[in-house]
């Protein structure tokens, strides 16, 4: 017998074990992702992948089950290999590759994908499009943030489970919410039913939160849904009659056993999720699937009759309510304000939260509140504070879970937001990605911004010559604009380089600019972040009243984390830090 037969014969035993042992693990994985224990077919999937890294089965099934989980954005990697292995792997890899690079915030590249798999799949179209045009939107979104400071509200409410449906009395000290922690006095380190807590907040600190009360709180789901500004009047859902709305009193002492609310509010055929008692106490709005709805869920209203019970439901009609899913109405004090979220409205991915004012009789249309308060994943649950500066909402992160954030307001809302089509440029075509023009070599980056900086101490504006389009020898490098300690005004010498700058961008038309905000480390983090936002803005501002498209501008704001140099001292540190970045791009 020759070696060279022996060999032959060895290699493909050698092979068709690997090959039964990669079955072994699909077949347990595939099992457990078919039962929808997606975190248990993940590790199966993986255990094979630290044996066989290069089979392309196992990469795919690793990424889809990421894509089943919260973390969704760790599936590209092992998407983008399989993809690579083998083109061919599964007819829906294209949009597969779509979803992770959405959950990624690579919004160009999921509309790419997305549009090679409606071309793929025609029966398909609808979905595609309706994925292409969420990544488009929430590229548009990403590139204008709303004027707020977004911040999780931390450990003592949010725990490894799911939180949401924040609800915070008038002096902002008391939160009420809603978890599927497991009991601690169980043991169980697995999920369970729903249950209410409530957490007190003394000397800014919330305190470990507890269950409500045992009248309130049962073996099923139970949630909370709204609280009266004096905190005695708790609205909930409960799980009986297949999901109904409920009110507790509390009298100072404890909280009554909840009552059911009639059948006006209560349809026996259908399901109602949640609901918000306006302040006055005289309107309950809620959210009910029943069969006369435009779909999926809709949002109601009902009036307290004299009798002092809830009178006829009517539905908001079909400016608020469309065949997706509207959800977690709240209302704000003066009562004209609608909050609300909703996957059938423009999103960027699943659930997003909007606003509607009540004029001349009627809710007008709905105004999506915008990035970063909405997200990719599911975002709901907004409520209000009493002084309007912050709110509250319940969304899924980078955490995993549903958690509670709160967001502070800077201000009023950018005028640049209010003139921008989400996604399309002035053409009416789709908005262009932030392309780098050439830029000349610079040894060294800080010394750049130090002659930039000097330029503004002699009170001059470099125009000298560049590569890439240019008017007058503009030259398209990275340009620097600095500002004062705490301020977010425009110098004189920042006016002058900013008109050159809206000068080049009118003589060409094609070239976007990206304006980064940053501060030095002067001020508590969330202030920085808001001061970053405002310089950006009032940069943003002066372009688009000097002729610059809004839907050619892009903001950032980084706040204090990333500066260019040392903030130990104020001259070549500090000052420097202060700043606004702008990039040219096409």
């Amino acid at each position: 017998m020759s070696k060279r037969f022996i060999v032959i014969v060895f290699l493909c035993f050698y092979s068709a074990v690997n090959g039964q042992r990669v079955k072994e693990f699909l077949k347990k994985g595939d099992q457990q992702y078919q039962a929808k224990d997606f975190e248990g077919a993940l590790k199966t999937y993986k255990d094979g992948l630290k044996l066989y890294p290069d089979n392309a089965r196992l990469n795919l099934q690793t990424g889809l089950s990421y894509l089943s989980l919260p973390n969704k954005s760790e599936s590209l990697r092992y998407l983008q290999t399989a993809f690579t292995l083998n083109p061919k792997i599964d007819e829906n890899i294209y949009y597969y590759l779509g979803l992770s690079y959405q959950s990624n915030k690579q919004f160009k590249s999921a509309q790419e994908f997305f549009g090679e798999y409606k071309r793929r799949n025609k029966k398909q179209a609808a979905v595609a499009d309706r994925k292409i045009r969420q990544s488009q939107f929430a590229d548009s979104l990403t590139r204008i943030p709303t004027n707020v400071v977004v911040e999780n509200v931390g450990t003592a409410i949010n725990s490894a489970f799911h939180e949401y449906s924040p609800l915070v009395s008038a002096d902002g000290n008391t939160m009420i919410f809603t978890s599927n922690r497991p009991d601690e006095s169980s043991g169980s380190s697995f999920s369970k039913f729903e249950d209410i807590y409530i957490s007190k907040r003394t000397d800014g600190q919330w305190s470990k939160p507890v269950k409500i009360s045992p009248n309130i709180n049962i073996k099923f789901n139970d949630a909370a849904a709204s609280l009266s500004p004096d905190g005695k009047t708790l609205v909930l859902y409960y799980e009986y009659g297949g999901g109904d709305i409920y009110v507790s009193k509390s009298d100072g002492s404890g909280w009554t056993k909840p009552t059911r609310l009639n059948d006006n509010i209560n349809s026996p055929q259908s399901w109602e999720t949640s609901a918000f008692l306006t302040d006055d106490g005289t309107r309950l709005y809620f959210t009910s699937n029943r069969p006369e709805g435009y779909g999926n869920l809709d949002i109601y209203v009902s009036e307290m009759e004299q009798t002092g019970d809830w009178g006829k439901a009517n539905n908001l009609g079909p400016v608020i309510n469309t065949a997706g899913k509207e959800d977690s109405p709240a209302v704000d004090p003066d009562g004209r304000t609608l909050y609300f979220s909703s996957d059938g409205h423009p999103t960027m991915g699943g659930t997003d939260i909007f606003k509607s004012e009540f004029k001349d009789g009627k809710w007008q249309k709905p105004v999506n509140l915008g990035y970063p308060i909405n997200s990719i994943e599911d975002d709901s649950f907004f409520a209000f504070t009493h002084d309007r500066r912050r709110a509250y909402f319940s969304t899924l992160r980078e955490e995993g879970n549903a958690e509670i954030y709160t967001l502070t307001f800077v201000e009023p809302e950018q005028e640049i937001a209010n003139v921008i089509s989400p996604g399309r440029d002035a053409a009416g075509g789709p908005r262009r990605e932030l392309t780098p023009l050439p830029e000349r070599q610079v040894s060294d980056s800080i010394q750049a911004v130090m002659r930039s900086r000097d330029d503004y101490n002699s009170s001059q504006v470099n125009s000298s010559s560049g590569n890439g389009p240019a008017t007058s020898g503009f030259n398209t490098g990275r340009k620097f604009l600095f500002f004062d300690t705490g301020k977010d005004e425009l110098k004189p010498v920042s006016v002058l380089k900013l008109k050159e700058i809206a000068g080049f961008l009118s003589a060409n038309a094609t070239v976007t600019v990206l304006i980064e905000g940053h501060t030095d480390n002067t001020g508590s983090e969330i202030l920085n972040k808001a001061l970053s936002i405002k310089r950006a803005n009032a940069v943003a501002k002066y372009l688009t009243r000097n002729g610059v498209n809004p839907e050619r501008i892009s903001l950032k704001a980084y706040g204090s984390a990333r500066p260019l140099v040392s903030n130990d001292d104020e001259r070549e540190g500090r000052e420097i830090n202060r700043r606004i970045e702008i990039t040219f791009g096409s």
